[in-house]
């Protein structure tokens, strides 16, 4: 995923606030957020589980890992739709934001956030 697919050139050069050209922004950058948020998480935890080493702790967390591996996937695929303003982009967005609404109550927030951004009204098609 390179910015040249992306189009994510800045929008002025002298303007340091410019938004970085893509359709839906917000919801591209709650993905691009969650997925740091997975990475960092899956590496703690596995640093974790490296010093302890046990068999039943690194059972736990490989499942751990194709879990929240699934997610890092889908936030990137979610991020980069998105970004493009494509249907699939929308829909990924609003099935993760559905996962969302059980994390109450930040995650709630954040769902209904989303489930607003990619309502019909505000959504950015694709051209």
């Amino acid at each position: 995923m390179s910015a040249k697919n992306l189009n994510l050139t800045k929008l002025g050069s002298n303007n340091h606030n410019a938004k970085l050209n893509v359709r839906n922004y917000e919801v591209y950058w709650i993905h691009r957020i969650f997925s740091m948020i997975y990475v960092v998480g899956l590496s703690l935890l596995g640093i974790g589980i490296l010093r302890k080493f046990d068999l039943n702790a690194v059972m736990v967390f490989l499942i751990l890992l194709a879990l929240f591996g699934w997610m890092l996937y889908l936030h990137n695929v979610a991020a980069y739709e998105s970004a493009r303003g494509t249907t699939r982009g929308r829909n990924i967005s609003q099935l993760i934001a559905m996962i969302l609404l059980f994390f109450f109550p930040v995650g709630t927030v954040i769902a209904i956030y989303l489930f607003y951004q990619t309502s019909q009204f505000k959504w950015q098609k694709s051209l």
